[in-house]
């Protein structure tokens, strides 16, 4: 697992945060924003989560097919 790889010295990817209570939201961006080379990045009210859960399950058939460290990046933001 990547976040308990020490000799990675960042991650290189971004949390998609979703959430009805802009405060919590903001809260969650800031931890995701404590590890190294993480970002968060708000996607939207809680209704967007199952496309973002959804997003994550692709991701898994991905890391799992080529054996990767697949993720995230938002750009332009």
């Amino acid at each position: 697992m990547l976040l308990e790889d020490l000799s990675r010295p960042t991650i290189d990817g971004d949390v998609m945060v979703v959430g009805d209570d802009r405060a919590a939201t903001d809260t969650v961006q800031a931890l995701a924003g404590r590890l190294p080379g993480m970002r968060g990045v708000y996607a939207g009210r809680l209704r967007n989560a199952r496309q973002v859960e959804a997003l994550t399950v692709n991701l898994v058939s991905v890391n799992r097919r080529y054996e990767a460290h697949a993720g995230i990046r938002v750009t332009d933001v």
